[in-house]
């Protein structure tokens, strides 16, 4: 099964910041990354696929952070290389506790991908999972 997948770029709840913010020291310690505040979303055209293809692949689980009177999941963390910036450094993230559906990848990186990459909502960007 080829792991190669389309998302249209589209703008999420605003929240992305502030929970990478959070998990930020975790995400240094575990990828070696300080990451952009803020994920890159992409609605994805074929889903089902792409919940197949994450069953291939081992994630990294990113444990949560303990704040006291704060419920937060853990993040599974997959390795993507971006089709039109191979060089560039992304990840997958998956949130254990989330409102997104299957069918949006949310993109970490140390770069703002959307100034990076010159994307807009409605941008295509294809990526492939790997593995870590």
């Amino acid at each position: 099964m080829e792991c190669h997948f389309v998302g249209r770029v589209f703008s999420g709840l605003g929240e992305g910041g502030f929970y990478v913010s959070i998990y930020s020291k975790l995400f240094r310690e575990l990828l070696g990354i300080s990451p952009y505040p803020g994920t890159l979303n992409l609605k994805l055209e074929e889903p089902e696929e792409f919940s197949r293809c994450l069953q291939l692949f081992k994630p990294l689980r990113v444990p949560p952070p303990e704040i006291p009177g704060a419920r937060l999941g853990g993040v599974l963390v997959y390795g993507v290389e971006l089709v039109r910036a191979p060089d560039l450094q992304a990840f997958l993230v998956r949130p254990e506790i989330t409102v997104y559906r299957n069918d949006v990848a949310e993109l970490l990186s140390p770069e703002h991908l959307r100034s990076a990459l010159g994307l807009e909502d409605g941008s295509p960007l294809a990526f492939r999972l790997r593995s870590l």
